[in-house]
């Protein structure tokens, strides 16, 4: 059965709500759809976030559902439709298997891992999760939050807002994570889009001297002759400082690479249950991306926007629109291939119920030109499929904390 969903702009909440409400009304007669939801999710743009409390009241009271999640956003993904600097809301009903899914938050324990549900599934598997990008720790609380779920994976944001921020838990929450974890009976595939592109002559390298944030060597080599290298700018920059008309022209060569955006692709330098799993697997290896944030000739020195450790393997990369849209396109066709395959292993028609997509304020028409895009990209590739989700401070997938990706997860 497909999620209901539906989203409104209105300056006054109660109207933008009552619209959701009767758009979600009108699914109700369609047996496409799930006729007794139990979750509900609700993402609120910024202007809506005061009033976040009587949202969510409306909303349990007219649904009879109680348990919701969500948070609010400089812009919310409601289908096709992109909506930021506006007051808007966008709600999805899904409908799940009694004891199947959790809502926790710091008031709300999850289920530990290790235990089952009922029917016998693991009661712990995976979780969608809301995080206040405040709260101190947040990276090692992810990771922590990650190794309460059997599967390792997580999938959701950091709240984003120029004041205070909000997530929905059951209720009305500042601060800490907070979201639903779901049992391993509920069928969903994710995917994460980072929209980059190798360097023109890059390949992958080793850390082999590192401090902090600082690379001082790649394989045995100044940091900075192996990115000059990857650009195509020069073979090598010679022994000593370079000569003034060479240092210009190179600075000018980099400016040029660092207005279309200049990144390290950073390999996980610690492998957690889920990375354990991806080898196993033989999945393409997880990586970070993460900006080129100053570079020093002289010492041959670059400096990357996350702490990096020896050892650790590193791409350079740029992005563009160009990149941005073959990537997003990819992960639909990955999710496509999953249900295809779910359906060969199964016998049984498989179809996409609902969708939660989170995608990063840099994203957007910001990132693909024009508004409503990216979104629309998605359903170019995925179909008319129920989806609702948020641009975020920050991403998460997996047990990661990205920076200008998209989170993509379809229920089926």
């Amino acid at each position: 059965m497909r999620f209901r969903s539906a989203h409104a702009s209105h300056t006054d909440w109660s109207t933008a709500t009552e619209e959701c409400l009767l758009l979600l009304s009108r699914f109700a007669g369609d047996e496409r759809y799930g006729r007794q939801p139990n979750l509900g999710f609700v993402y609120l743009t910024e202007p809506l976030a005061p009033h976040t409390e009587q949202i969510l009241t409306l909303l349990k009271s007219r649904t009879g559902i109680p348990n919701w999640v969500g948070t609010t956003g400089v812009g919310i993904a409601a289908a096709a439709t992109e909506y930021t600097d506006e007051p808007a809301l966008a709600v999805m009903l899904g409908q799940f298997a009694a004891g199947s899914f959790n809502v926790f938050s710091g008031t709300q324990r999850p289920p530990t891992r290790g235990m089952r549900t009922d029917s016998g599934a693991e009661a712990a598997f995976a979780a969608l999760v809301h995080a206040d990008p405040q709260t101190p720790d947040l990276s090692e609380l992810i990771v922590d939050m990650a190794d309460k779920v059997t599967s390792g994976y997580l999938f959701g944001g950091l709240s984003s807002g120029r004041g205070t921020t909000h997530q929905v838990a059951d209720r009305v929450l500042t601060g800490g994570l907070s979201g639903v974890v779901f049992a391993s009976d509920v069928p969903l595939v994710s995917r994460v889009t980072q929209g980059v592109h190798p360097l023109v002559h890059a390949t992958r390298h080793t850390i082999t001297r590192s401090t902090a944030n600082f690379i001082l060597e790649l394989d045995g080599r100044p940091a900075f002759d192996v990115l000059l290298e990857d650009t195509g700018i020069r073979p090598r920059v010679p022994a000593g400082p370079p000569a003034n008309e060479d240092f210009v022209k190179v600075r000018e060569q980099l400016r040029s690479l660092g207005l279309r955006g200049l990144f390290v692709g950073l390999e996980p330098a610690a492998a957690g249950a889920y990375h354990e799993r991806r080898r196993a697997d033989r999945l393409r290896p997880d990586y970070m991306v993460r900006p080129v944030v100053a570079i020093d000739p002289g010492k041959g020195v670059v400096a990357v926007g996350a702490p990096v450790e020896d050892g650790q393997g590193v791409s350079f990369c740029t992005r563009d629109e160009s990149a941005a849209r073959k990537d997003l396109i990819r992960i639909c066709a990955e999710i496509r291939d999953h249900l295809h395959e779910a359906q060969e292993s199964s016998g049984a028609p498989v179809e996409a119920k609902g969708a939660v997509y989170v995608s990063c304020v840099g994203r957007g028409s910001h990132l693909f030109g024009e508004q409503h895009e990216e979104l629309r990209i998605i359903q170019q590739q995925l179909g008319d499929v129920p989806l609702v989700g948020f641009y975020a401070s920050g991403e998460i997938g997996a047990q990661n904390l990205y920076g200008f990706t998209g989170v993509l997860t379809v229920f089926y």
